[in-house]
């Protein structure tokens, strides 16, 4: 098996469990999504729109932005409290994932999780009313990726 399958197999494994942990299932998909539904339908103090613009047009990029944080610093925190619990550390450390290929299968599991989000976030904030520019969606990705390696890296 090469190090990249090795990765890939890490990166699947952890994809599954990210989506199937209630904590990081809770910090990934639901509150962001309240935040959004909440947040969109309230009008903020000090706050003014132009005529004919939605509080969701100013909301949705930054819930988008939380919980592109939110997975990549505390969800890697939360799955990195249960390992050392369960001792999975001290274990991968004697096996030939080793040291890069479980951060490599971490950070792609985090931008797999992160697509969803972003999938169902967009979905979402577009039933409320939300209508993103095309011209933007390029520096999103890329904004998206820098955050995601910064996030990960520091959780």
């Amino acid at each position: 098996m090469t190090a990249t399958s090795r990765a890939l197999a890490q990166a699947r494994f952890d994809t599954r469990i990210m989506l199937r942990n209630g904590e990081q299932l809770l910090l990934t998909m639901i509150l962001p999504s309240l935040i959004l539904i909440v947040l969109s339908r309230v009008a903020l103090p000090g706050v003014h729109l132009h005529p004919g613009e939605h509080w969701v047009n100013l909301i949705a990029p930054g819930v988008l932005a939380l919980a592109v944080m939110s997975i990549s610093f505390t969800g890697q925190a939360i799955g990195t409290g249960f390992d050392r619990r369960h001792g999975v550390l001290r274990m991968l450390a004697t096996t030939p994932l080793g040291r890069s290929g479980l951060l490599t299968g971490r950070m792609l599991a985090v931008l797999a999780v992160e697509a969803v989000q972003v999938v169902v976030l967009g979905v979402l904030a577009s039933l409320l009313g939300w209508h993103p520019r095309a011209a933007g969606v390029g520096a999103a990705l890329v904004l998206i990726l820098l955050g995601t390696g910064a996030f990960v890296a520091l959780g």
